[in-house]
């Protein structure tokens, strides 16, 4: 994947050459200056080399596998690469380093710093006439099979979209395993206690888990409490119960799960764990089981209950801990269900799945070659139906994947997959790379990767879209093509959380390790991560990775706990980091050091218990991600607007109050000045002033904007300004308290807004206009409103929204009765209302909320009966009440209503402990 590491360090070039001009004008001394114009004109000629060797790699990469002086081209264009980015790397930090000097130093450290430039310079005019070198050789190299045309290339922008094979649930997906989908379904409704062990046994991608987790779904909620748990290779069995603790309590429908629970204290966890589920019916998946002693070392814990535990793994051994009459034994797909599956995928756009008649003989050819294994049936499948459907296409195709096939009767599954990999463009190969350092199993946030993806340099811009967008069409395509698995989408459907399946993190692992792109690190073999550009740690001491990882430009820390002092030994090390990502640690302050990085692009900080900035932030003069979401900041030193490079400055902080209590994150004090930060996409959450209210329309290129703290007085400035972000997605404005009004009158929505989030006394003159106006626009899908006061004839102002997919009132409506005429909100499908105090009535006329699946009837105490009309929501799912009347809480207990019998889940509200529990009815 060396066109992969070029293909990134060819932008970092053009952005260095962006700064050549301002640099050699500042510079103090003409000696200076002639030394950074040599320097930089060797990264111009460096960069037309790289450019000049690119395309050749696309083509060579390829063969790599397959021609043994392809395998040393290929290493040597990656380790110039690599000595190239060191070089511009530490230019950047001495030009930051020089930027942050006191104006007396300067001059001093000037002159040292020529000799510097001139060092650069060389080890550039080595790694030149390296790249030369290697570009003359590769025209005595015949790399066999290279033809114009022939690469294994595909579209990059593809559009259909698919939700990850390992994760489908919906029945017509189970090709070729629906008998022992039915057998699975009878065991697990069956209540015998002594046969509550099952497992599935399968090579790897023979669709196990796809199996299991439709099993798991259709029935999760018909038992007490529930657990799918993903054993790694390497599990502890303490580690395993903690899992399964978490997993129990957060599935617990009587939320009686006692919260006291240590989990901690690892020899009091199997009590704990049997206590609870004594008398209680649960399910427990343990999928991908390595090892016999994973349920040896725990059955104690869970064979006292009335429960079914299923396990899937690849190994016999592990597979026997079932009675032998409950085993599941996966084998290849059929002839007939392998072609409906590979139709399936690679025609899902043809009419009946119809096979096009002159690509017939390949498509029984690539059956064949796949030997009914599933995952790669659909990883070709897929593929393909991104080629035109040619003969001669299709017949490329072919040859490309059997020139990597091994003599082994089944196909190698690695091989199978490579194919997916090697036909991306590089730029989302290194996105989907990076994925794998991610622990095993782990859900990715989609904004969180996004960002990080830009920090590293993985994007490249394409005509007016932001990085962010083009990095999202990437996250996007790693989708389509199943190297990502989709975990969780919003009501509107976009992608919220993504997962990758732990066979690609296998392989892609490999990969990254062996081509320096990236380790994880492992406290007992840390030479893995001597050449590695990134690590990602779960465990062991920040120190020993800075002593160990001495190129490391990116650190992922996936742990609890570690200590300043170690994190300033990293930072004393590896001073050319750009990436450090602490998210969800308890560190609690950040040394001084971390704030020598000059070249750091992305610091997280996000849940971790941090207070406060140093005014030593404003050194980072590259930083593009300031992430401090839900930390304990409160206040933004005034050297934070030296950070004119930053697109992204995220910092709440959640007080913590009763869960019966809606509480907003808290804004933060920020400078007056803050809006002189003109990139910025994101600003969230900061305090409104009156001079921050008059500057703020400076920042037109903001996509998600919160403010807190806002008065009367600054509403015709702060809304005027808002008007002309043109870009803006995501909304939100809190009122400074309960009694302040927020008049409208000159809010005009921006024209691509989503999102929208009011806190506050809405003033009730300006309501029509402002919704009239809200409702012509078709991408808002989400409102949310706060203490709002609405009234019976203000709420009639809504109904023209009728693009809206959620909606949200929180002690928002102070009337008592509520209607949804006919034909309002078509596309609505989540309505909750909390905190109604004086509603009595609630109205649907037949033909509103058309589509809504679930509706929240929250702390309306006054509420003695169901929404008359509910009768004829036929698509609700869902219905929950909590602290509404005690009589129609008790006729609903009691299956009494039967106006709500079409709706599959019913859940009533109740405190246990302090905390708000549900329990299902139905």
């Amino acid at each position: 994947m060396a066109e992969g590491v070029v293909g990134w360090l060819i932008p970092k070039l053009g952005d260095a050459l962006a700064n050549e001009a301002v640099e050699v004008a500042y510079s103090f001394f003409g000696v200076e200056g002639y030394a950074l114009k040599g320097l930089f004109r060797e990264i111009r000629d460096v960069k037309g080399e790289l450019e000049s060797v690119q395309a050749f790699l696309c083509a060579a990469e390829r063969f790599r596998d397959t021609d043994e002086t392809t395998v040393a081209f290929v290493k040597q264009i990656r380790s110039l690469a690599y000595e190239i980015e060191d070089v511009i790397a530490e230019c950047t930090y001495h030009l930051g380093e020089d930027a942050d000097c006191m104006f007396l130093f300067k001059p001093v450290r000037r002159i040292r710093q020529i000799k510097v430039w001139y060092r650069l310079a060389k080890r550039l005019q080595d790694t030149k006439l390296g790249l030369k070198n290697a570009a003359e050789r590769r025209g005595r190299y015949e790399l066999k099979g290279i033809e114009r045309g022939t690469r294994l290339s595909g579209s990059s922008s593809s559009n259909w979209k698919c939700s990850g094979y390992m994760q489908f649930k919906r029945e017509e997906d189970l090709v070729g395993i629906k008998k022992e989908r039915d057998f699975l379904l009878e065991w697990v409704k069956d209540n015998d206690q002594r046969n509550m062990i099952a497992s599935v046994l399968g090579m790897g991608g023979i669709g196990k888990t796809t199996l299991v987790a439709h099993i798991y779904s259709a029935v999760k909620e018909d038992f007490d409490t529930c657990a799918w748990i993903t054993v790694s290779q390497r599990y502890e069995v303490d580690d395993l119960l903690r899992q399964i603790v978490r997993e129990f309590r957060k599935n617990d429908r009587r939320k009686d799960f006692p919260e006291d629970v240590d989990v901690t204290d690892y020899r009091s966890l199997p009590d704990i764990i049997c206590s609870y589920l004594k008398n209680k019916r649960y399910i427990l998946v343990l999928d991908d089981v390595w090892n016999v002693n994973v349920l040896f070392d725990s059955k104690e814990t869970f064979l006292g209950g009335n429960g079914r535990i299923i396990l899937t793994s690849r190994i016999y051994e592990v597979a026997r801990l079932a009675h032998e009459s409950n085993i599941v034994h996966l084998q290849p797909l059929q002839e007939r269900d392998a072609q409906y599956l590979f139709y399936k995928e690679a025609f899902w756009k043809n009419k009946d799945m119809a096979c096009p008649h002159e690509v017939e003989h390949w498509a029984k050819m690539f059956v064949e070659k796949c030997n009914g294994l599933p995952i790669a049936i659909v990883c070709i499948g897929r593929f393909l139906s991104f080629r035109r459907t040619s003969y001669l296409e299709w017949e490329k195709v072919y040859k490309g994947i059997e020139m990597r096939l091994s003599n082994n009767p089944i196909m190698d599954m690695n091989i199978i997959l490579q194919v997916s990999l090697e036909d991306l463009p590089h730029n989302i190969r290194n996105c989907f790379l990076y994925c794998c350092l991610y622990p095993e199993n782990y859900v990715m946030q989609r904004k969180s990767l996004v960002r990080l993806w830009v920090a590293e340099g993985f994007v490249e811009k394409i005509g007016q879209k932001t990085l962010e967008e083009i990095a999202e069409d990437h996250l996007t395509e790693l989708i389509h093509r199943c190297l990502l698995v989709v975990v969780k989408r919003n009501d509107s459907g976009c992608v919220c959380e993504v997962q990758m399946h732990d066979i690609l993190r296998v392989l892609a692992l490999s990969k990254s390790h062996e081509e320096n792109f990236g380790s994880v690190y492992n406290p007992l073999k840390t030479d893995l991560i001597r050449e590695a550009r990134r690590v990602s740690t779960e465990s062991g001491d920040i120190a020993r990775v800075a002593e160990n990882a001495p190129h490391l430009r990116s650190l992922l820390v996936f742990q609890n706990s570690f200590t300043p002092v170690s994190l300033r030994s990293l930072s004393s090390v590896n001073k050319l980091l750009s990436v450090l990502n602490l998210q969800d640690s308890s560190i609690e302050w950040l040394p001084k050091e971390v704030f020598d990085l000059y070249n750091l692009r992305f610091l997280g900080l996000r849940r971790t218990n941090i207070a406060s900035l140093p005014r030593l932030i404003g050194r980072l003069k590259n930083l593009l991600v300031l992430d401090a979401w839900k930390c304990k900041i409160t206040e933004l030193p005034s050297e934070v607007t030296k950070l004119h490079k930053l697109t992204h400055l995220i910092i709440t902080s959640k007080p913590v109050r009763s869960s019966l209590q809606f509480v907003p994150s808290v804004g933060v004090h920020a400078p007056a000045n803050i809006c002189s930060l003109t990139r910025l996409q994101t600003l969230l959450l900061m305090e409104a002033s009156a001079e921050v209210v008059c500057s703020i329309g400076t920042l037109v290129e903001l996509r998600t904007f919160r403010i807190s703290k806002v008065q009367g007085s600054h509403c015709e400035n702060l809304f005027k300004a808002i008007s002309n972000m043109t870009h803006l997605t995501r909304l939100g404005i809190q009122a400074a308290d309960n009694e302040e009004m927020v008049d409208l009158k000159a809010l005009q929505p921006p024209p691509l807004l989503q999102k929208l989030f009011l806190l506050g006394a809405l003033s009730k003159e300006t309501l029509p206009g402002f919704f009239s106006s809200l409702g012509n626009l078709k991408n808002i899908t989400f409102l949310r409103l706060v203490g709002s006061r609405l009234d019976e004839n203000t709420f009639s102002c809504l109904k023209g929204l009728q693009w809206l997919v959620k909606l949200q009132l929180y002690d928002a409506y102070s009337g008592g009765k509520m209607l949804f005429s006919t034909e309002s909100f078509p596309n609505l499908k989540v309505l909750k209302i909390r905190g109604g105090p004086h509603l009595t009535e609630i109205k649907i006329e037949r033909g509103a909320m058309t589509s809504l699946v679930d509706l929240k009837l929250l702390l309306c105490p006054q509420l003695k009966m169901l929404p008359d009309g509910i009768e004829h929501l036929s698509t609700l799912e869902e219905l929950t009440l909590d602290h509404t009347a005690e009589e129609l809480v008790d006729r609903v207990r009691q299956r009494k209503e039967m106006t709500i019998s079409h709706v599959q889940r019913v859940y009533i509200g109740f405190v246990r402990n302090g905390e708000l529990a549900f329990e299902r009815i139905t």
